[in-house]
């Protein structure tokens, strides 16, 4: 039985850890890449948006430890400023990939909502529930074999609802990447490159998982909701 549980854990923390390594390459990659007519990642995110009849979503410029994403309540993409600013290609996959959720909202709603959901867990739920296992191991309620045992039931479930709602992430870039295939016709060999990238952004926040400490705590902290925009 407990090794069900140590197996639990290994596929939690080697799926998250693979993710941030294929979003981290991904970047570092993107980075060196400037892409073709030295458009930042703002000009070509209005393009796409306005290209897909979507005029009414703000870019707006936004640096917090929560960013890059498109709300789709506030019809509202925020973008960090190293991002929004950039010609690199790092930056258009990361601002073109979070654009596309726009498009999804229009016939995918619920699933989009699903999964902004599942990240928010991803987020918050690891940290929450070490520190609350922690506070009860110190009053032995419950016992540690026991309580080690539901976080890592906990984890894994968070895991495993972020993997399945995944489908919208790669969505979204394939969304993003037939845009670039008309975009970047006389620039075919930018494209490979653009595959891989958004490939890479899609895995973001499955990777958020390892940084849960950080979002609980600057999420709990009184700073934390002057950063969040209004």
């Amino acid at each position: 039985m407990v090794a069900i549980f140590i197996i639990a854990l290994i596929l939690t923390l080697g799926i998250a850890n693979f993710g941030r390594g294929r979003f981290n390459n991904a970047m570092t990659t993107g980075a060196r890449l400037k892409s073709p007519g030295g458009q930042t990642a703002a000009e070509i995110t209005r393009e796409f948006l306005d290209e897909n009849e979507a005029t009414d979503i703000d870019i707006v410029e936004h640096n917090a430890l929560v960013t890059d994403y498109y709300d789709p309540k506030r019809r509202t993409l925020f973008l960090h400023p190293d991002v929004m600013n950039s010609p690199s290609a790092a930056a258009w996959a990361i601002a073109l990939h979070e654009a596309a959720h726009a498009m999804q909202s229009k016939t995918m709603r619920a699933a989009l909502d699903l999964r902004r959901s599942n990240i928010r867990l991803t987020r918050y739920m690891p940290a929450f529930s070490a520190a609350m296992f922690a506070v009860l191991g110190f009053l032995k309620r419950p016992p540690f074999t026991i309580g080690w045992r539901i976080v890592a039931a906990i984890w894994f479930i968070v895991m495993l609802l972020n993997v399945l709602s995944l489908p919208i992430e790669f969505n979204a870039s394939h969304r993003a990447l037939a845009f670039l295939e008309r975009k970047l016709q006389k620039n075919p060999e930018m494209l490979d490159h653009f595959k891989k990238l958004l490939c890479g952004v899609a895995w973001r926040d499955t990777a958020a998982f390892l940084r849960s400490p950080l979002y609980c705590l600057f999420g709990a902290l009184p700073v934390g909701g002057a950063l969040r925009p209004r």
